[in-house]
């Protein structure tokens, strides 16, 4: 199974595809704002084709609703710059961008001004789909190219952006980035001007991710979501670059075989984002959000835990109860943490922790999983419950005296169990690595074998092996 968060990286690529959009607004000073304007524009800036039901504008209220859109990879239709009557129909593609409707409001006389202030932009019924290969890549990067022709004729502009854009994707897999960059080679063009907004809302979506590596497939479905007082100006986003995000749906992770269910979550995002990243104006690689995770998500199979329990059967011999990790795996109640996201690569801000079928697992600090090829670094612990716990104490000496009778009992379970308990409970800190699906799980403390428990017990106390035979 493999845990997954949404990035907020399409979130904000719809925002600025609606940002283009709503740039064609300033045509109205000498023109007719249709559908063909639009797509002509639109495509004229990346490497997509774009389809459109219908246009309405109103220019007196600064309204325009914009009906049946369509994003996908582009084609002849758009490279010759064809009017929407003379194109063919689009072909289907799994990426694309789909959109019923869009409402957008702006303020008209900012635009004499040479800055855009959107009122709202309403969003509704989005269709999203992509998918990621093992380094991180994911199929919307060529739609986010420029177009090599426009209308026909090669773009002049191809190689300089072209070159930017490839320069963008290298800094964008740097941990540190690029050092002195060229300040032509980056800038914030998504943002067509200073840029406010005061609110965009989503009412309703869907998003299908295809993880090519591994065949399984991330669904985000019931999204509702929102940005507000958004604040961009590609000239000065030291100053001017933030937003509030707000993100909610459900989460669900399948398998290559579409009955196969791995997770479903129930999630929550919301705190101030930096869209783009200051030093190149490019889509900010890496962001921190505030992140929920509601209570009776579930997590069908999750081969961590499979892993750890193999390593505690040693525990489990003499009485612990393994089952509770194996077993279907329920949040018992909402948990709120902090999550970095960086090119596909998830990683614990602070320690994160979890109550699970009324055990805890604390992921700590800095641990990572790179959603693109399921390479991970998780230092965690798992805390099992008091009720657990004591059973498990108890069942140990039972089965101990039996063993090797009560005399002995008590000495070899503390012996077994001391390395593992914390606060009275039963606390395995381990850490985890490789692969995702086939992770290496090993424990941070040294468990000790119940035959060499049981010796080095005898050796405290050599009488011992006689009360026990007495005790039976």
């Amino acid at each position: 199974m493999k845990l997954r968060i949404i990035s907020t990286k399409w979130l904000i690529l719809i925002l600025i595809f609606v940002a283009v959009c709503v740039a064609a607004l300033s045509a109205f000073l000498s023109g007719k704002i249709d559908r063909d304007l639009i797509i002509s524009y639109l495509e004229s800036e990346k490497n997509i084709r774009v389809d459109i039901e219908d246009v309405s504008p109103s220019l007196i209220l600064g309204e325009v609703n914009i009906e049946g859109i369509i994003i996908g990879p582009r084609d002849s239709n758009a490279d010759k710059g064809l009017v929407a009557e003379q194109r063919s129909k689009p072909v289907p593609s799994k990426t694309r961008i789909k959109i019923s409707n869009v409402s957008l409001k702006v303020r008209l006389v900012d635009l004499f001004l040479d800055k855009l202030s959107i009122k709202s932009i309403i969003i509704e019924d989005l269709d999203l789909a992509y998918s990621i290969n093992e380094d991180g890549d994911h199929s919307l990067d060529s739609l986010l190219d420029p177009p090599k022709y426009i209308k026909g004729v090669l773009n002049p502009e191809y190689e300089r952006k072209k070159k930017r854009r490839e320069l963008a994707k290298i800094r964008w897999k740097l941990d540190s980035g690029l050092k002195n960059p060229d300040d032509d080679s980056f800038n914030a063009s998504e943002v067509p001007m200073p840029t406010t907004l005061d609110e965009l809302i989503i009412k309703g979506g869907r998003v299908a991710i295809k993880l090519d590596k591994s065949g399984n497939n991330v669904y985000f479905s019931k999204v509702k979501g929102s940005i507000t007082d958004l604040d961009v100006d590609p000239q000065n986003l030291k100053e001017h670059n933030s937003a509030l995000l707000g993100l909610e749906g459900n989460l669900k992770v399948m398998g290559s075989e579409s009955n196969l269910e791995y997770a479903s979550f129930d999630l929550k995002a919301d705190g101030t984002i930096q869209p783009f990243e200051a030093s190149s104006g490019f889509l900010n690689p890496d962001l921190i959000t505030s992140l929920t995770v509601m209570e009776g998500s579930k997590i069908v199979s999750l081969p961590i835990a499979t892993r750890l329990a193999s390593t505690l059967e040693q525990l489990e011999s003499t009485g612990l109860d393994l089952s509770v990790i194996d077993d279907l795996l329920v949040v018992d109640n909402d948990t709120t943490f902090s999550l970095g996201l960086r090119n596909y690569i998830l990683r614990a801000v602070e320690p994160l922790p979890v109550l699970i079928n009324g055990n805890q697992i604390i992921l700590e600090k800095n641990s990572w999983l790179n959603t693109a090829n399921d390479e991970h670094l998780i230092n965690a612990s798992f805390t099992f419950s008091d009720k657990i716990s004591q059973k498990a104490f108890e069942k140990s000496y039972e089965y101990l005296s039996e063993r090797v009778g009560k005399g002995v009992a008590s000495a070899v379970s503390e012996l077994l169990f001391t390395p593992v308990t914390k606060k009275g409970k039963i606390h395995i800190p381990f850490v985890s690595s490789g692969d995702f699906n086939r992770p290496k799980v090993r424990p941070s403390v040294e468990l000790k074998d119940l035959a060499d428990a049981i010796k080095e017990g005898i050796k405290k106390d050599p009488l011992s092996i006689l009360k026990g035979l007495l005790d039976r």
